[in-house]
């Protein structure tokens, strides 16, 4: 976003536009309404669909300033947006990127996005195929040249094959291929964990011995190398170049929630092993304490720690807290005994990034949830979160449980490297298992093709039980999931459940409408970010760490500077309130 005065590039970092989107998180036709005014806001910036498109362009966000990854991570958010509202609007489109991107071996391997594609990159479109699988998002039919579980187990020996014991006694390498240079001697967590967090996705999906061992090597080899800590925080990466004798200790949202993600379906499918109860608990205790207080006065409200408070998130940063609000629902699911605690930070962000919403005509997101409103910017990532935290309380009000079921066609267990368990695992798979009850079944093999997803008559007691919820007898994939968006005003009121506070208190109005009160801050000193961790996941080595994102071209980065904004901006709220 560029600004046409230089006045306005200082202040809007710093002044909150007050407005959003009238919000009620306990109201399933509100929550609806507004992710549909999420979703077509995020697909209004995908124009790689259009007649006369260059095939190897096709279902990419426009680069710049958008990596290929990216649009595999949105695609994610997309396809279960489409399951759990019904909303069919955007089917063919999100199908056609799938196939576009499926490669010439169908793994997800695109030689035309060499210069930018990563282990973590593959693995992350791979998770949106196994989201379009386990909630059976329609297939493209049979000019499609292989089918969404083909292309996840391809796309998963692709990755597992480059498993790299010549330092560090094993790991994933961030890159792929040795000229990507910025990241190729550089041993990372996401590429880690998201492959972990695949292989347990693909364990419960397929009940394949194979893919069970690859989650408790990953997650083995994660914890023995120092990446995550005894306190469960979960580090960048580290210099395979120095046989990993030292981190990057950046934390990310998105790291430490795809290891949640993973452990939550590892205890679902060895049926409440307590090993995985512990790590799953000991990860969600962490983010608690990281990723939900970015102020003393905005408790229990998601935010990116690293770079979010000081304006410093790049274009994938922005994105990041989509994928924790993602990776947290599903965990719920997954772990019901972290439920309630889940529910709690998911409504309230909902509630802010709501809030958030006031630029553009009102539809535009920004990424300053616990502000009160608008901060300026806006963009995929932006509007990708606010969808994703929001559809995370149909998952919840739904009881949404993934899908399981089909014969696998994995290779043989003998060509790939063994897993020292530190988990006791038990075979077996969960065909559509309510989230309120574990599975008792104990095959090591799974012979049914029936992939359902189950919604359970059970709630949590923060949030009513839908009038709509249907035996799983009568529902599509998913649940209750063919049902059209409901339609009819966007302003609904609704009642607090729970005392949340949130950095701008909201009015007293019984509508949840945005407060009045206008605060004025200074972010801190920018503190120094790391050359891997300031652009995780992309191909290009990244900016300095005291640029700040494109859409601040002239924020103030000096005390002098920041003073006349706070006297200017001070000026400006007097004179609104005595007018």
């Amino acid at each position: 976003m560029r600004f046409s005065s230089s006045l306005g590039a200082v202040l809007l970092p710093f002044v909150v536009l007050v407005g959003g989107i009238d919000f009620n998180p306990d109201d399933e036709a509100s929550i609806k309404t507004v992710t549909r005014q999420y979703a077509y806001g995020l697909m209004s910036y995908y124009v790689n669909n259009a007649t006369g498109t260059a095939p190897q362009d096709i279902g990419v966000f426009p680069k710049p300033p958008h990596y290929w990854w990216e649009a595999g991570a949105a695609w994610g958010g997309m396809v279960e947006y489409t399951q759990l509202t019904g909303d069919t609007s955007h089917e063919q489109t999100l199908q056609q990127a799938l196939v576009a991107n499926y490669g010439p071996n169908n793994d997800i391997l695109l030689p035309w996005r060499k210069d930018q594609e990563g282990n973590d990159d593959q693995a992350f479109w791979a998770l949106t195929i196994m989201s379009a699988l386990e909630y059976q998002f329609p297939e493209p039919g049979s000019s499609a040249p292989a089918t969404y579980l083909q292309v996840a187990e391809n796309a998963f020996n692709n990755i597992v094959g480059r498993w790299d014991t010549t330092s560090c006694n094993g790991g994933l390498k961030w890159q792929i291929y040795p000229e990507n240079d910025y990241g190729y001697d550089y041993k990372n967590s996401i590429s880690n964990g998201a492959t972990f967090a695949l292989a347990a996705r693909l364990a419960r999906y397929t009940g394949n011995q194979t893919y069970v061992d690859w989650a408790i090597k990953i997650w083995d080899w994660q914890k023995a190398v120092g990446l995550m800590s005894d306190k469960y925080e979960v580090f960048d990466g580290s210099n395979d170049k120095k046989n990993c004798s030292d981190f990057d200790h950046t934390e990310w949202s998105y790291n430490v929630g795809v290891y949640l993600h993973g452990a939550a379906v590892m205890y679902n499918y060895t049926k409440g092993d307590e090993t995985w109860k512990k790590h799953t608990s000991g990860l969600l205790e962490h983010i608690a304490t990281t990723f939900f207080k970015p102020y003393d006065n905005a408790t229990d409200i998601m935010f990116e720690k690293t770079c979010e408070t000081f304006g410093k998130c790049n274009i994938d940063q922005l994105s990041f807290k989509a994928y924790l609000a993602r990776f947290l629902s599903k965990t719920a699911i997954m772990a019901p005994f972290t439920k309630e605690q889940v529910t709690t930070w998911l409504r309230t962000s909902a509630i802010g990034a709501a809030k958030s919403c006031a630029g553009k005509d009102e539809s535009a997101c920004g990424s300053k949830w616990y502000l009160g409103g608008w901060d300026g910017t806006s963009g995929v990532g932006q509007q990708l979160s606010a969808l994703e935290v929001t559809q995370a309380l149909l998952t919840l009000q739904k009881d949404v449980v993934p899908g399981t079921g089909g014969n696998n066609t994995s290779p043989s267990s003998s060509t790939i490297p063994g897993a020292s368990s530190t988990s006791s695992v038990v075979v077996g798979s969960s065909t559509g298992i309510p989230s309120t009850q574990l599975a008792t079944q104990t095959s090591s093999t799974v012979t049914s093709t029936n992939m359902t997803a189950v919604i359970t008559s059970a709630t949590p007691s923060s949030i009513p039980a839908s009038s709509n919820s249907v035996s799983a007898a009568s529902t599509g994939a998913g649940g209750n999931l063919d049902q059209e968006p409901v339609a009819g005003p966007t302003s609904t009121s609704c009642t607090r459940t729970s005392n949340t506070t949130i950095y701008v208190p909201p009015s007293s109005s019984s509508k949840c409408s945005t407060s009045s009160t206008t605060t004025i801050y200074v972010p801190p000193t920018i503190p120094a970010v790391s050359t891997h961790s300031a652009n995780a996941t992309i191909s290009v080595p990244p900016p300095a760490s005291t640029t700040g994102p494109e859409q601040f071209p002239g924020t103030a980065t000096n005390n002098r500077v920041a003073t006349l904004t706070i006297v200017v901006a001070a000026l400006i709220v007097a004179i609104s309130l005595m007018s």
